[in-house]
């Protein structure tokens, strides 16, 4: 990768038209609230989703090739004045946001439910919750993870902040073995005080791979259920012959 000068100025507008997956759905407009349980209790699910033009294939292929392009987060909500399901997102005209889930139409994705990984709901959902209304962050999504803001956010910044400190460590430690892409699909920030969070970049793709969900390729349609798979509960032996593997050919 090209060294990058981070005390340059960084321009938005090529981000804008190079790099991020500028067309949100948004035919009708946003959800204005407020939002009720909705009625199985609080449960939280990641909802990756698959390239839908040349932008986002771009950042497919960019981060791994394994099929997705974008990250939103579902909390279990309807909106009470129109009775749609609605999940929270970060795109570039909005910042962090609630969007209706029917707005995707027939766009593939997953949905990995998070309290099969062992992620407290109410605790993962506080955290989301806490960033509606922060902006987009450009400057991340630009250099891949090197600048971050803490107040602002891309899509995949939603799970990456806000899932538990041991499912954050364990990414870092299933990337640095070779198990994920190693360009962009996690990126590990090292952090001054070993007490300190770890910082990290993960992208739609790394989470998608992490948890072991099928490849973009092979989704049948929109809303397919991918039960998470973690490290843990895979054959140490089989993780450490595909590492092998991936490392080999990663460096040919």
């Amino acid at each position: 990768m090209k060294n990058i000068n981070i005390k340059a100025p960084l321009n938005t507008d090529l981000l804008k038209s190079g790099y991020i997956d500028k067309e949100p759905a948004q035919k009708e407009g946003l959800p204005t609230g407020p939002m009720r349980d909705g009625g199985e209790g609080r449960q939280s699910s990641l909802l990756i989703f698959v390239p839908r033009n040349t932008v986002s294939a771009l950042i497919n292929d960019m981060t791994g090739r394994y099929g997705y392009s974008h990250l939103a987060v579902d909390c279990g909500e309807i909106d009470i004045p129109t009775g749609k399901r609605v999940l929270i997102e970060s795109t570039f005209g909005h910042g962090v946001h609630h969007s209706f889930q029917d707005e995707y139409g027939e766009r593939k994705f997953v949905r990995i439910p998070l309290e099969k990984a062992g992620v407290n709901a109410a605790e993962f959902y506080a955290c989301i919750y806490s960033k509606l209304g922060e902006k987009f962050d450009y400057e991340e999504a630009l250099t891949i993870g090197l600048i971050h803001n803490p107040v602002k956010q891309i899509c995949s910044d939603l799970a990456t902040v806000c899932l538990p400190e041991a499912i954050r460590a364990d990414i870092a430690r299933y990337h640095q073995a070779g198990f994920l892409h190693s360009h962009a699909a996690m990126r590990l920030h090292q952090v001054s005080n070993e007490n300190e969070p770890i910082r990290l970049f993960v992208t739609p793709n790394g989470f998608a791979e992490y948890f072991e969900a099928p490849k973009g390729e092979k989704l049948a349609g929109p809303d397919q259920l991918a039960e998470p798979i973690l490290p843990a509960e895979r054959s140490t032996h089989k993780l450490r012959f595909f590492g092998r593997i991936k490392s080999i050919f990663r460096h040919i």
